[in-house]
């Protein structure tokens, strides 16, 4: 009886298999993903493909993909009427100085190769959050992005875009050194101004500690990094403001206990590494150099086209 049986069973299924066999397979059009769903290419992919994607093969994520995000932080997607704004923004102030600053070839080379936005902060423990990262010089993620907007308050949106491209900036700077990295010495000027727990350190701490921001103080990366962006973007005169700054600290005796360095030798001593391996290794001007804009020059014309509302593209 069992074998009989067995043998009924294995009877059904292979008369099952044989007809499953002979029909054409057709796929579910209602099924996502399998087959049937059609992806249509809207004016905001169009845009990207021309100005990003076609000249640079960079791309931009901007529909909602938690795959590619902290599954553990709550967050939101941009708002899809501020991709276009936004990465406009982006490429003037960031692509189009680098583009003329050392050629279409530098940034086909170095830029990351995708964007991800994302509408909401991304907030840490200890009351800070993180305005952008990278991964690996392949995906830079940009968040807080719903905040932006050309027609509110002038010092509002100037502090913004000059947060965003700060972060990308930042995250640009880091690579390169990793593409091609900077002197090592660079790591022995305040060695033990170094930090994890930055975040605990205020911005009068750093400047005292010879460090252009708190969180370049968590490494010698950071730290370099950090000078590079923060002096593009924020410019020149509040560069040598915080300069100023560490020099009225060190010469005051109420301040200065303690101090085993003049912070202002240790803030030129950074930027004159930085000078030098971007002209030495990349071949780009920091400063203006003989009626030429370099990079900062450069950075900030942009900064204040897109604050007035001049973007291109």
């Amino acid at each position: 009886m069992i074998m009989k049986s067995l043998k009924y069973i294995i009877g059904i299924l292979m008369f099952a298999f044989v007809s499953c066999s002979e029909e054409e397979f057709v796929p579910n059009e209602t099924l996502l993903g399998l087959g049937g769903d059609v992806q249509t290419s809207s004016e905001v992919d169009q845009w990207i493909y021309e100005n990003l994607t076609k000249p640079y093969n960079i791309d931009v994520k901007y529909k909602w993909d938690q795959a590619e995000l902290d599954k553990n932080k709550t967050l939101v997607p941009i708002k899809e009427d501020l991709v276009i704004p936004v990465m406009k923004m982006i490429k003037k102030i960031w692509i189009d100085t680098y583009v003329e600053l050392a050629g279409t070839s530098f940034i086909c080379q170095l830029a990351p190769k995708r964007f991800v936005l994302v509408g909401s902060p991304s907030y840490n423990s200890g009351g800070t959050y993180t305005a952008g990262e990278a991964e690996g010089g392949r995906k830079i993620t940009i968040y807080r992005l719903n905040w932006y907007d050309e027609s509110g308050d002038k010092d509002e949106f100037m502090d913004l875009v000059q947060n965003i491209v700060k972060t990308v900036h930042h995250e640009f700077a880091h690579i390169m050194h990793q593409t091609i990295m900077y002197p090592t010495e660079f790591k022995s000027i305040t060695p033990e101004g170094y930090l994890s727990a930055w975040n605990n350190t205020t911005d009068a701490e750093a400047i005292k500690l010879g460090f252009i921001s708190p969180y370049a103080r968590s490494t010698p990366n950071e730290d370099f990094v950090e000078m590079i962006a923060r002096i593009a973007v924020y410019g020149p005169e509040w560069w040598e403001a915080r300069v100023a700054q560490a020099a009225e600290i060190y010469a005051d005796p109420a301040q200065n206990v303690g101090m085993t360095y003049d912070p202002v030798e240790v803030f030129r001593l950074k930027e004159s590494y930085v000078i030098n391996y971007l002209k030495d290794v990349w071949g780009i001007n920091f400063y203006d150099q003989e009626g030429e804009k370099g990079l900062v020059g450069m950075v900030q014309d942009a900064i204040k086209e897109v604050v007035n509302g001049s973007t291109d593209n």
